[in-house]
């Protein structure tokens, strides 16, 4: 078992979050939330809710680590759902390139949607960003007067929402009254069973999700996703710590040796590869997967099999 008695893997998890959220029984929850961000009408929500990709294969689940993600069709609507546990470089960059592929039909094993319909995209954040608001929109329009490039924007612009779940969270802690939307947002943060017991009592919607979490931390199947998915985070951040301080420094080292920027380049690159051979040597004793090694760090099977013996 790898959570004691009284834990649960939250809905940070990737794979628990998507589960969670594709239950028939979580349904009535899954659209207040969509109402509570985006102020569809629940009633039309809950009646043109499609899932794009509800089957969940094994493939799918064990590819790179990350179940499939979560997107759903509302009629004029494609609705992408993400949760980022975690900040790193490049994530925002990540989750924009996948909306303008949503919009050019591109995802979804090349099924094409209409023109016409408007890309949704959610992310729940569980990091600080921007300001101390819990729900932020960003539209593809002038900021200051609000016009929109043509009429075709009107109904193809891409509507970003970020979620600020750790604000909500401190909400919690500081003992601030709290809305039942907040209090949906909130239980995707907990991971005590007393906790999620205690904010989802007398809620229907709530105490669904909450069943369906303390379900799912149960199994060993999800319990192994969840563990894969915190050692590829360990993994990541081990490599942002060692490229920020030994790959740049050499970098720089080599950089300032030949005195042009094709030096700076080469010893970057250099010192990011010996950095990541350090990396995983110490993953090694470990004991981590190979693969897990191999797709973390972008070193072939092979380089590290040769780094047992050095």
């Amino acid at each position: 078992m790898l959570l004691n008695k009284d834990k649960v893997i939250t809905m940070m998890s990737d794979a628990v979050f998507k589960s969670v959220l594709q239950d028939r029984s979580c349904e009535d929850y899954l659209v207040d939330i969509i109402e509570g961000i985006t102020m569809i009408n629940k009633d039309y929500i809950k009646r043109n809710l499609v899932f794009k990709n509800s089957e969940l294969t094994k493939e799918e689940i064990e590819e790179k680590g990350k179940i499939t993600d979560l997107l759903i069709e509302l009629q004029g609507n494609i609705i992408n759902l993400e949760m980022n546990k975690y900040y790193y470089d490049g994530l925002f960059n990540k989750n924009d390139r996948y909306g303008t592929k949503l919009k050019e039909g591109m995802i979804n094993k090349k099924e094409k949607f209409a023109k016409e319909k408007k890309v949704i995209q959610i992310n729940f954040n569980n990091f600080d960003m921007f300001d101390e608001r819990i729900i932020i929109k960003f539209k593809m329009m002038d900021p200051e007067r609000h016009l929109i490039r043509s009429d075709y924007m009107k109904v193809t612009d891409t509507e970003i929402y970020y979620i600020n779940l750790k604000r909500v969270r401190q909400k919690y802690y500081n003992k601030e009254e709290l809305t039942k939307f907040e209090k949906e947002l909130l239980i995707m943060t907990t991971d005590n069973k007393e906790e999620l017991r205690k904010i989802s009592k007398g809620c229907r919607e709530m105490e669904s999700v909450a069943k369906k979490i303390s379900k799912l931390s149960k199994e060993e199947e999800m319990q192994g996703i969840y563990l894969k998915e915190e050692q590829e985070a360990f993994i990541r951040d081990q490599i942002k710590a060692y490229a920020m301080t030994d790959g740049y420094n050499d970098g720089m080292e080599k950089g300032m040796e030949k005195g042009h920027a094709e030096g700076l380049e080469e010893g970057h690159k250099e010192g990011a590869l010996n950095t990541q051979k350090e990396i995983a040597k110490n993953l090694l004793k470990e004991g981590i997967d190979i693969k897990i090694i191999s797709t973390s760090t972008g070193l072939s099977k092979g380089e590290i099999e040769k780094l047992k013996s050095e």
